[in-house]
């Protein structure tokens, strides 16, 4: 994709357009990070067959790479999305009138309030980065403690602790 210092003739989107597509690409990414997870777990219940019985190592492990790189391309389509969206909220924003007032948040999850300086914060690429990589750590298995310290090395402690309240919900 190329940038051009000419105005294109599409609308600016308003603050609630770019919190509603950031929501629908958010739930659709929950989404089919669980149907690979359903997918990898075999949720079948029938009995498995002999030949299912002696699948080899190399078997599970081309199997564990080509899921591997399915992965990697959602998570990089899923960033590519988010970073646009920065781009199209920090535009939305810039083009507010001086006496409008503050931006509104975008909270993610109405039942949870963040402080506005934080919420203001998460639509950086690197805090939406961020819950992207805590997603994908909750859905491996990895404890809060584990997430918390990987997520630390990006990002403040605080923000890190912030971000996995409104993540590992439930």
């Amino acid at each position: 994709m190329t940038q051009t210092d000419e105005p294109t003739q599409d609308p600016l989107l308003t603050a609630q357009d770019v919190s509603a597509r950031v929501g629908e690409i958010l739930g659709t990414a929950e989404r089919e990070a669980r149907e690979i997870i359903a997918a990898a777990r075999g949720e079948d219940d029938a009995e498995p067959s002999v030949d299912e019985l002696n699948t080899t190592i190399d078997d599970l492990a081309r199997a564990l790479e080509r899921l591997s790189l399915r992965f990697d391309a959602f998570e990089l389509a899923t960033a590519a999305q988010i970073e646009e969206l920065g781009r199209a909220a920090h535009a939305a924003v810039s083009s507010t009138p001086a006496g409008a007032g503050p931006p509104a948040a975008f909270p993610l999850d109405p039942d949870l309030a963040a402080p506005a300086a934080f919420a203001e914060r998460e639509q950086t690429p690197q805090l939406a980065s961020a819950r992207v990589r805590a997603i994908d750590l909750a859905l491996a298995g990895y404890t809060r403690e584990s997430i918390a310290n990987e997520l630390a090395v990006s990002i403040e402690r605080a923000e890190v602790d912030a971000l996995l309240d409104r993540v590992l919900v439930g």
